[in-house]
């Protein structure tokens, strides 16, 4: 217990510490999502103006080896589109960008954490209390190295209303966070 107040005292006395070392995490996090061999990006489509299609073709743009994920569509920028996470030839050494609404979510980071997914970035508005809720108790309860980057959990924000903003180097982005490192 000792160690818990100490902790919370350094906190309170040295203002900044705690949004630089978020801040440290996000970024220790971001290198290890961008270190994967191959992608993924759940919730791409065939329609060029939403976020998932964006996603990806700036991951293809980039020269990442990416694939689409969306059982309801066929392809996205000409690339057939698996199913499922399980249609992934290799989940461990995979990291996955996931644009879909919070209910879809669940379900996804449930699958990623059984297949042992490399990686999971959830982008702003992907997560709910629910998704934030499945991460801590599978992180904390589980043997399963499967790393999470969430905009929440990392007491980010985006400071623009644009989907794809690349000006604020702070974004939970997958976008402005290849933009700015490529």
């Amino acid at each position: 217990m000792p160690s818990l107040v100490y902790a919370i005292s350094l906190l309170l006395l040295v203002p900044g510490l705690c949004t630089a070392s978020t801040t440290l995490l996000h970024e220790s996090k971001t290198e290890l999502f961008l270190s994967a061999p191959s992608f993924a990006v759940v919730g791409a489509s065939d329609d060029e103006r939403k976020f998932g299609t964006i996603v990806f073709k700036t991951m293809l743009d980039q020269g990442l080896d990416v694939v689409p994920i969306n059982p309801f569509v066929p392809e996205s920028q000409g690339i057939p589109c698996l199913h499922a996470l399980s249609d992934l030839a290799d989940p461990a050494r995979t990291a996955i960008s996931v644009v879909t609404p919070p209910a879809v979510t669940l379900e996804i980071v449930r699958q990623a954490h059984a297949l042992g997914v490399y990686a999971v970035w959830l982008q702003p508005g992907a997560e709910d209390a629910a998704v934030l809720a499945f991460i801590a108790n599978a992180t904390a309860n589980s043997p399963t190295r499967t790393s999470y980057i969430h905009s929440t959990a990392q007491g980010l924000a985006r400071r623009s209303s644009s989907p794809c903003a690349i000006a604020d180097p702070d974004a939970p982005d997958v976008i402005s966070t290849i933009a700015l490192r490529r």
